[in-house]
């Protein structure tokens, strides 16, 4: 139903101490902050933000604090953010009746190419029971069936203290910061067992397993006879619940990169190079940003003939490396690179090591992981010095030996797009003729209050504001030194 990533749109609708219509949008204006937004995966919501003013940080920890603890969440927000029914004409029931909401109209969009669609099928088929199988963003089919009722449960039981992560990154002091977080917010609840909300493992299959889905044509393939898309797919390593769990996860995101980076690559040879496809099939490559990473290769624009030479490929190439191994001189140039990227402190290296860390921390991992590149790289280096066959062994068991495998065939529909259409409409018409007189007032009445709030100019008084005051006159410096 989309139920977490409603109520992160729903929850920036204002809250208890700042009830004005949209404060995330109105402290744009008020604020020197470098980043605002929020963002929704299928196992956490995170709310970052990011200024180099003091006085601004406080003033949006505020905000945010009151918008994630306390939102109003009103039916008129929930119907606005979320989804609603409305007349084409909102003041006449004869109009023809239609969906509409924010979030409901995002979600088609975001799931209306071949790519997003095929993705979406390929993480369902790898992880068939747990939450990620799931899209969090919510399928336009179901997001109609959710209520404001429910919107407001998983907030009481989800958006507590005792289920929250707090992350802060730069040269403040810690202490105030959470002394303030205590303040406004968490001193407002007691303890909460939320031990219910723990993401469970996935259950693993005993043999692969081969799925057919219908995408969408893509396109830009001119070639009407090269629009199937196909992966093999594994599903790899528990971060929370493996021992050593860290260093094989970084070797795998290293072998990622020498299968697939470049033309030297193991997989480019084998696949882009023969011509099998047009290029690399999507949600291709290492996913190490859930609690059971993943890795995923294949083809789109592939000739619905030449898909199981593809699998075929996908498997020879990788009995070829549990046989041979990777080139050390390539091994220790891909380290190199990983290393340098991990030392460069970027304008936005904070907020990265935020959203790595969830990863692992929201399960009760290891919150420092990203950081420790550096020394993943010195303990592969050093368990490829003590056994020279350390890939051809990590290749048989995550891969060539993994029952927990999924072969996904994508075959285009040209009509793909204007099915869904008419099943909505057809859902919708369902809808319709089921509605009695007084639904359909009820229809016109709320379509009437949501214009009237969403016209209403509103008052953001309540807001803070950084004042001149709190900003420096002269540029800040840093004294440097080379070393």
């Amino acid at each position: 139903t989309g139920v977490a990533h409603i109520l992160e749109h729903t929850a920036l609708c204002g809250s208890d101490k700042y009830p004005t219509r949209d404060p995330f949008f109105a402290m744009l204006k008020r604020s020197l902050s470098t980043f605002m937004n929020a963002m929704t995966g299928a196992d956490y919501t995170m709310y970052p933000f990011a200024t180099q003013n003091q006085e601004d940080f406080y003033n949006l920890l505020g905000v945010y604090l009151d918008a994630s603890f306390f939102p109003k969440l009103s039916r008129g927000d929930f119907l606005q953010e979320g989804h609603r029914l409305e007349f084409n004409k909102a003041d006449d029931p004869d109009s023809g009746l239609a969906i509409k909401g924010v979030v409901f109209n995002e979600m088609k969009g975001a799931m209306g190419s071949q790519a997003a669609r095929y993705s979406r099928e390929l993480s369902a088929a790898l992880f068939p029971k747990s939450t990620f199988h799931h899209n969090s963003g919510g399928d336009p089919v179901a997001i109609p069936t959710l209520t404001h009722e429910q919107l407001q449960e998983f907030h009481r039981t989800h958006y507590h203290p005792s289920n929250a992560r707090f992350f802060t990154y730069g040269d403040m002091p810690l202490e105030p910061i959470l002394k303030r977080a205590q303040e406004l917010a968490l001193s407002k609840f007691e303890r909460l067992d939320v031990s219910a909300l723990d993401v469970t493992d996935e259950v693993r299959y005993s043999e692969p397993q081969r799925v057919e889905v219908t995408v969408p044509s893509d396109a830009l393939v001119a070639d009407k006879e090269k629009q199937s898309v196909v992966s093999v797919a594994w599903l790899q390593i528990n971060q929370i619940t493996e021992e050593d769990s860290g260093l094989e996860s970084f070797a795998l995101g290293v072998a990622s990169d020498l299968l697939l980076s470049g033309n030297q690559a193991v997989f480019y040879d084998s696949l882009i190079e023969p011509g099998l496809g047009s290029g690399f099939s999507p949600g291709t490559g290492y996913g190490g940003s859930r609690r059971e990473t993943s890795f995923s290769v294949g083809l789109k624009g592939v000739k619905e003939d030449d898909v199981d030479e593809v699998e075929r490929t996908v498997m020879s190439t990788l009995e070829k490396v549990a046989e041979e191994g990777f080139p050390r001189e390539r091994v220790s140039a891909t380290l190199h690179q990983l290393e340098l990227s991990a030392a460069r402190v970027s304008t936005q290296f904070g907020l990265g090591a935020a959203f790595g860390c969830m990863t692992t921390w929201v399960h009760g991992g290891d919150a420092l992981r990203p950081l420790r590149t550096a020394e993943f790289a010195a303990a592969l280096e050093k368990a490829l010095d003590a056994d020279p066959e350390y890939w051809q062994k990590l290749i048989k068991r995550r891969f060539l030996d993994n029952p927990h495998r999924v072969t996904i065939v994508g075959k285009a529909d040209s009509e793909y797009d204007a099915k869904l259409e008419a099943a909505e409409a057809e859902r919708v018409a369902a809808m319709e003729s089921a509605l009695s007189e007084d639904e359909k007032k009820v229809i016109v009445a709320e379509a009437a209050e949501l214009k009237a709030a969403q016209e209403t100019p509103s008052d953001v008084s309540c807001l803070p504001t950084l004042t001149t005051d709190a900003i420096p006159r002269l540029a800040q410096t840093y004294d440097a030194k080379l070393e």
